[in-house]
């Protein structure tokens, strides 16, 4: 079953809210994935070098790098274009955002943890199948 592999998939999630980051972390702990969060973009490249995650939750307003600049930068390296990306954002051009950044997926904020849960797990069947 589809949710009984989700403990083996790793989602990484940044986002300069640390409020959010742990809210997210401990739901998406309790929906039974491992995660790993970041409190800024720049740091997600030294934690995926050293385990490279299963999908990646970006937010694309962060002090430090805009999300959509790592999305790009992300699908453009050869180590990490195949890691599925879901920007989040408040934005309301969040799906034009996506598009053009080369993310996999967006969610608009706040999102719906039930609605984050399926769409994690639909990267998981995707994944699974290939």
């Amino acid at each position: 079953m589809i949710e009984d592999l989700q403990t083996h998939y790793k989602v990484l999630v940044a986002d300069d809210d640390e409020d959010f980051l742990e809210l997210i972390q401990l739901r998406l702990t309790l929906d039974g994935f491992r995660t790993q969060v970041s409190p800024n973009a720049k740091n997600i490249f030294v934690m995926i070098a050293a385990e490279a995650p299963d999908i990646i939750l970006l937010d694309i307003k962060m002090k430090d790098v805009n999300g959509a600049d790592v999305c790009r930068m992300l699908k453009s390296d050869p180590a990490t274009h195949d890691i599925p990306v879901i920007i989040f954002s408040a934005n309301h051009n969040i799906r034009e955002i996506a598009t053009e950044c080369g993310a996999n997926e967006c969610i608009t904020k706040p999102f719906d943890s039930k609605r984050l849960k399926e769409k994690l797990l639909e990267f998981i069947k995707d994944r699974h199948a290939a």
